[in-house]
């Protein structure tokens, strides 16, 4: 439950962080100045800008609002900022395996989120005889997947909401060939799912919140 629950929270940092609202420059400077900014995420030149008031608030500055204001200016300003806002460069999707759990855009979490990760990877070898899928399925969905480590910890060995005793096994496992088949298509579909939909629902959430900014 506590690894799930810290990749959870990771899970939805990033989503949150992919998926911020719209904001001009002079906002984030604002924000900047008033110390309020906790995260910044940059790239290129003209520069696509992110940045964070806290884990769940996430904002965008449109590379037309940008203008001028490279990334050497930017990194001036938050290094003449008390406290000084934590900054990183945008990460592409490289491979089949984004590694997410290890790029969290928040202080401590990528020993904290990766490390959940690792642990809960430790916890499928170890596993005997996975219910679902053998080592290579789950393999699979851990990595081109990327919420297999969150699945198997929900559903292997047994559901979490199924109880104490063992729970039989599936008529027919995955074998590797199915896992990875399975991993593909959640590789395409959970950015779709993201972009159109989740990202929505999260945002609609905070807005009930009295002290979302």
């Amino acid at each position: 439950m506590a690894l799930l629950v810290v990749l959870l929270w990771g899970a939805l940092v990033t989503v949150l962080s992919m998926t911020p609202r719209e904001r001009t420059l002079a906002d984030f400077h604002t924000a900047l100045r008033a110390g309020q900014v906790t995260y910044v995420i940059y790239y290129g030149t003209p520069m696509d800008l992110r940045w964070s008031t806290g884990p769940l608030f996430w904002y965008h500055v449109e590379r037309s609002e940008i203008g001028a204001y490279t990334p050497s200016e930017l990194l001036r300003d938050l290094n003449a900022t008390v406290p000084r806002p934590e900054a990183g460069l945008a990460h592409s999707h490289q491979g089949f395996f984004s590694g997410w759990p290890f790029r969290v855009p928040f202080h401590g979490a990528t020993w904290l989120v990766g490390g959940a990760w690792f642990a809960a990877l430790l916890t499928m070898i170890g596993t005997g005889r996975p219910r679902l899928g053998n080592r290579w399925a789950w393999f699979w969905l851990f990595t081109v997947g990327e919420v297999g480590a969150m699945l198997f910890l929900l559903l292997e060995p047994r559901s979490l909401w199924y109880g104490l005793e063992p729970q039989e096994p599936v008529p027919n496992p995955m074998g590797g060939g199915r896992g990875c088949a399975l991993a593909l298509c959640l590789g395409l579909a959970i950015p779709v799912l993201i972009a159109v939909g989740l990202s929505h629902v999260f945002h609609t959430l905070l807005d009930l919140l009295p002290t979302a900014p």
